[in-house]
């Protein structure tokens, strides 16, 4: 037997109703605030996987711009290359 069974053979129908109605109303608010919840987590995995693919398409650039800049002309290494070869004092 449960505390609201026993409430109903020992009181007011008026009361049981209350208690019955307050229930429900708290189960009620507890699953909107679930939801709510819920909600805010989807959308902070959605921010986190487009994070994720924004990391990932920097790291990507990041490294090819890398291997490009290996072979690239800039004036530091020019200059180096003519004092190598004696071009520039």
């Amino acid at each position: 037997m449960n505390k609201l069974d026993a409430l109903e053979a020992n009181t007011d129908g008026k009361v049981v109703d209350y208690v019955t109605e307050a229930i429900r109303v708290s189960v009620a608010d507890q699953q909107v605030e679930a939801q709510k919840l819920q909600d805010r987590m989807n959308r902070i995995q959605v921010q986190i996987e487009g994070l994720t693919t924004r990391v990932a398409e920097l790291e990507a650039g990041s490294n090819s711009a890398s291997a490009d800049d290996k072979y690239s002309l800039t004036k530091a290494k020019v200059v180096r290359l003519m004092k190598e070869n004696g071009w520039y004092d």
